[in-house]
C-alpha cells in the first residue's frame, strides 16, 4: 500500500520495543513498524529502506543515540527523528535541538504527547480525536485528569470503546463509537464477575486484588479490570479490526490503573449485587439473598450408666464354720464333704497316674519296673 508510513524503533530494551511497536501500530492502522536493538542495525536498514519516522533511545550498545543521529543526516538528513531517554538533562535537550531532532522525551513516557508527535512527523497535523466520541455529562462524577487519562489509555490500544464503573455496577462514565452495546447492562454482569475475582487475592497473598478479565463476542472482544477495590475499566474492541492484543492491552491498562488509583477517590462501597438481565428481552430477577444457616450445636453424647456390679462380701471376713453351710446350700454336704474334705479334694490331681497310684503288678505289666525286680529290694 502506498499509504502506509515506515517507522524504525531503535532501543536496547525489549520490552520498550514491543511497547512502542504495539502503541503505533495499535493507534495508527496505516502504519508499518520495524525494531531493532541498536543503532549499528539500525544504519543498516536504513541504506536498504526509506524511512518516514526514525524513534531512539539515547543509551544505546555501541553508538549512541546522539552518534547515530549525526549519522542518520548524513545519509538521510530529511528524515523526522525523536528521541527518548531515563536520563534527561539540559545538555541532552541542546544537543537534541542542535541534531533538528523533533521531540525529546523523558522516561516514563507521556504516550499521549508521543502520539501527537508520531502524528506531526507523520501526517503534519496532530492526531484528531476519536470520531462517536459520547459522554454522559449527567453520570459523570469524575474530574477532568480522570477523563484525559481514560482517553489516552483508549487512544493507547486503539479501543473502541471504553467504561468506568464503580463496584455496584453503576457506570460513572463512557466514551464510545459503538451505539449498539447495552453498557448499562454489561456494567451490571461485569461487576458480578469482578466482584467474584477478588476472592482469588487471598489465595495469592495479595491485600489488593489485581485482575484482568478477557470476554470474546461474535462482534466485539472486551477487557475488564479492576482498580482497587471501588472501581473497574472496561476497554471494547472491534472483532473485526484484529487490533487488540492482551499482552499490549494489558501493559497500557496497567500503566492507567496506576495513575487513576490516584486521581480516583477511594470509596468504601457496600457490595450490592446488581439487578441485571441475561437477556436484552427477558425479565430482570432480584437475585436471592443468601443467608448462612443457623449453627446449631450437636447435643453431647448421654453416658451410659455403668452396670453395678454385685456385692461380694470379703471372705477373710467369713467364719470358717458359715462355710459348712455355704458348701450345705451347694449340695456338697449332701455328699458327705466338709470344709477339710474340700480342700484335701481340690489338692489332689485326679488326672495323674501317680496320684492315682498303681500296685506292684500294675507297674510291671504296664513294664514300669522289671518283671524279676524283687520286692525287697525296693526296701533297702
Amino acid at each position: 500500500m502506498a499509504d502506509v508510513k515506515k517507522v524504525l524503533v531503535v532501543d536496547d530494551h525489549f520490552e520498550m520495543l514491543e511497547l512502542l511497536r504495539s502503541m503505533l501500530e495499535l493507534s495508527n492502522e496505516e502504519c508499518e513498524v520495524l525494531a531493532v536493538p541498536s543503532a549499528e542495525e539500525g544504519m543498516l536498514e536504513l541504506r536498504r529502506t526509506k524511512f518516514d519516522l526514525v524513534i531512539t533511545d539515547v543509551r544505546l550498545p555501541g553508538m549512541s543515540g546522539f552518534d547515530f543521529v549525526r549519522r542518520i543526516r548524513k545519509v538521510r538528513a530529511e528524515t523526522p527523528v525523536l528521541m527518548i531517554t531515563a536520563y534527561s538533562s539540559s545538555e541532552g535537550q541542546k544537543e537534541a535541538d542542535e541534531l533538528g531532532v523533533l521531540r525529546y522525551f523523558s522516561k516514563p513516557l507521556d504516550t499521549d504527547a508521543v502520539l501527537m508527535s508520531v502524528q506531526l512527523a507523520l501526517h503534519g497535523e496532530p492526531s484528531p480525536p476519536p470520531d462517536g466520541v459520547v459522554e454522559i455529562a449527567e453520570e459523570t462524577a469524575v474530574s477532568d485528569a480522570v477523563i484525559k487519562r481514560l482517553k489516552t489509555l483508549r487512544t493507547d490500544t486503539g479501543a473502541s470503546g471504553l467504561m468506568l464503573s464503580n463496584l455496584n455496577g453503576e457506570m460513572i462514565f463512557q466514551v464510545s463509537s459503538d451505539h449498539s452495546l447495552d453498557l448499562h447492562g454489561l456494567s451490571g454482569e461485569l461487576s458480578n464477575t469482578i466482584q467474584n475475582s477478588f476472592s482469588l487475592a487471598g489465595y495469592l497473598a495479595s491485600d489488593v486484588p489485581n485482575t484482568i478479565q478477557y470476554h470474546a463476542g461474535d462482534k466485539v472482544e472486551l477487557y475488564c479490570a479492576n482498580i482497587g477495590r471501588s472501581y473497574f475499566l472496561t476497554t471494547f474492541f472491534d472483532v473485526q479490526s484484529r487490533r487488540g492484543r492482551i499482552g499490549t492491552i494489558w501493559v497500557f491498562t496497567q500503566r492507567a490503573i496506576k495513575d487513576l488509583m490516584e486521581l480516583l477517590p477511594e470509596r468504601d462501597l457496600p457490595v450490592i449485587r446488581p439487578v441485571v438481565a441475561s437477556k436484552p428481552n427477558q425479565v430482570a430477577v432480584e437475585p436471592t439473598e443468601m443467608v448462612e444457616p443457623e449453627f446449631i450445636p450437636e447435643p453431647e453424647p448421654v453416658p451410659e450408666p455403668e452396670e453395678e456390679l454385685p456385692v461380694v462380701e470379703d471372705f477373710l471376713d467369713i467364719d470358717a464354720s458359715d462355710l459348712d453351710d455355704l458348701f450345705g446350700d451347694a449340695g456338697l454336704g449332701d455328699a458327705g464333704l466338709g470344709v477339710d474334705d474340700f480342700w484335701d479334694d481340690a489338692m489332689t490331681d485326679h488326672d495323674s497316674p501317680k496320684a492315682a497310684g498303681l500296685s506292684l503288678e500294675e507297674a510291671r505289666k504296664q513294664g514300669l519296673i522289671p518283671t524279676d525286680l524283687d520286692v525287697n529290694d525296693l526296701s533297702e
